[in-house]
């Protein structure tokens, strides 16, 4: 295998694997409101070392020319979907696979950059190892596109059968660098566009795949991720309250005792925490309630009252939500 820090594929034994029968690869990037940025996305999936691919671009009712500037691009692999606004990430890349017809489905935000070699090696590396879903490390950049810390901490390449490290957060999958069979992802029902899993979509759909097929973990760069204000999951409030949900629908599943337990405790922590948000903003009915459903999730109650006690002692933000 390459080095770690780069993509440099081996020789590539899928070639321009089905190029006389429509794309292999389809590729489905959201966007709303990101004329500039999508632009560069684009661009970094036009400059990959595989060609055989479409991109399915899903408009989320832009309104600052971000479908001219696409259709300027004048690339017939380049597809546009132009949807009213939703607001919903997981709706809007549902109807990109739907719209589009590659055997594969890979996924890219409209403000990140995949390297150029990320489709030849995954693409390769799954089909030798007759894998249905992938995945590799990412890092973080700014606006100047210089890499900055991993808030998420130190990526981990775990193969496998992987769902208890997804739910421990061992392993940790990027949305950017997904690569994944469309029957698998029909299979597994797509994303849940359910409102309180908003952001947290993704996850809640790896854990599913995890449940359904061994995954294929690479340890070179796939994606870069951009850090910026815009940046979606810095867009929203009581994030815990979204990975609690996640953790919840999990549960629905009905996993092994292990796993359930493994579940239920994650989700009361996160519980916990949103109640700590809470707290602070004097939501006391709203934080009382989560509380109560941490505890019986299985959270112990000095805990619960260490988190009390974090909530009236740290001084309540100016700009808080309520």
């Amino acid at each position: 295998m390459s080095n770690p820090g780069s993509v440099q594929p081996a020789r590539s034994i899928v070639g321009n694997y089905f190029s006389g029968a429509g794309p292999l690869v389809t590729v489905v990037i959201p966007t709303y409101k990101r004329v500039a940025l999508v632009q560069h996305a684009i661009a970094s999936v036009m400059a990959q070392s595989y060609t055989n691919w479409e991109i399915i671009i899903v408009d989320d009712g832009s309104d600052d020319g971000t479908v001219e500037a696409i259709h300027s691009m004048n690339d017939s692999r380049i597809k546009v979907l132009e949807m009213q606004h939703v607001g919903n990430i997981a709706v809007l890349r549902n109807a990109g696979v739907r719209a589009g017809s590659g055997e594969w489905v890979a996924f890219l935000d409209s403000d990140d950059e995949w390297v150029p070699g990320k489709l030849e090696l995954q693409i390769n590396m799954l089909l030798q190892e007759r894998k249905r879903w992938g995945y590799g490390r990412f890092e973080l950049m700014n606006k100047e596109k210089h890499t900055i810390p991993n808030k998420a901490g130190t990526y981990r390449p775990i193969s496998g059968w992987i769902v208890k490290e997804l739910l421990t957060t061992e392993a940790s999958v990027n949305i950017g660098t997904l690569l994944l069979e469309r029957t698998l992802f029909e299979e597994a029902g797509g994303f849940n566009g359910d409102a309180k899993l908003l952001y947290r979509e993704d996850y809640e759909l790896v854990l599913r795949l995890a449940q359904r097929a061994e995954t294929l973990a690479l340890p070179e760069l796939l994606v870069r991720v951009r850090e910026h204000e815009g940046r979606s999951t810095n867009a929203f409030d009581y994030g815990h309250d979204r990975t609690a949900s996640m953790y919840d629908y999990f549960i629905r599943t009905h996993p092994g005792k292990e796993l359930l337990k493994i579940a239920r405790r994650r989700m009361a922590a996160e519980l916990t925490d949103s109640a700590v948000q809470r707290i602070r903003n004097r939501n006391y009915v709203e934080a009382a309630r989560r509380l109560g459903k941490a505890l019986i999730n299985g959270d112990n109650l000095r805990h619960l009252l260490s988190a009390i006690r974090r909530g009236f002692t740290i001084p309540v933000p100016p700009d808080a939500p309520s």
